[in-house]
């Protein structure tokens, strides 16, 4: 076989050893984010915390976001916006607990073309509440055309306008609680879970040596061609 013959294998084979490592990081990298997905919906489906343990009395919040959190109150409709950059809308209620504090309430969504129509009221009365407790959001890109009275829930901004104190977060109700109130499902976005880093960890390790299968077949072909050279030095010329 040829000087050239045998770097062009040497090369091959470092690319065959550098696809397989890849195929096998994008596999590992897939089941970190599986995990990340399990580990959220796993926070979800616990079961349900009163929210009035969960937020102490200076309003330090304990881990419960992501989790389903209970509570008793009264929906104060004079207090509401809408959210997104984007149809659908989420409509986003103040409601104030049994001890005095308020809480912004996701009800549910709307599409900006229903709105003329006005929206649903939120039914009067003290009602038992179970619901996702999640983070304010980050704030907006500044994309959409129709953009709502606020593009994110920004509980800070919030606070400077609506009755006091705040919660520092806020809760999105259930598909059938939001039907009741004659809104649609709102879109529920669970916060970024850290998942397994083991996982992260070992798709990172196939990289590397996918990187370093490459340089092994271009190394190899590169002595093949010294030693080649130093071969036909050593050759006396006819």
């Amino acid at each position: 076989m040829s000087v050239r013959a045998k770097q062009a294998v040497a090369i091959a084979v470092g690319l065959v050893i550098a696809a397989v490592m890849m195929w096998l990081g994008v596999w590992q990298m897939s089941s970190y984010e599986e995990s990340t997905r399990d580990v959220s919906a796993e926070r979800a489906a616990e079961p349900a915390t009163p929210l009035a343990d969960a937020v102490s009395a200076d309003g330090e919040v304990q881990d419960v976001y992501g989790k389903r959190v209970t509570f008793t109150g009264e929906y104060l409709p004079e207090y509401e916006v809408t959210v997104g950059e984007s149809a659908p809308w989420r409509v986003l209620t103040a409601m104030r607990l049994e001890d005095g504090r308020h809480i912004a309430v996701v009800r549910g969504a709307l599409d900006p073309a229903s709105v003329e129509d006005g929206i649903p009221a939120p039914p009067p009365g003290v009602h038992d509440v179970e619901a996702i407790f999640l983070a304010p959001d980050l704030p907006g890109d500044g994309g959409g055309t129709e953009v709502a009275d606020m593009r994110t829930v920004r509980i800070q901004e919030l606070a400077q306008e609506w009755p006091s104190p705040l919660i520092g977060g806020y809760v999105t109700l259930h598909g059938s609680d939001s039907e009741a109130q004659g809104l649609a499902e709102a879109e529920l976005v669970l916060p970024a879970a850290e998942g397994s880093p083991t996982h992260r960890g070992y798709a990172l390790q196939w990289w590397v040596f996918a990187t370093g299968g490459i340089a092994f077949g271009l190394y190899t072909a590169h002595q093949l061609g010294k030693d080649e050279k130093k071969r036909l030095a050593k050759t006396p010329a006819d």
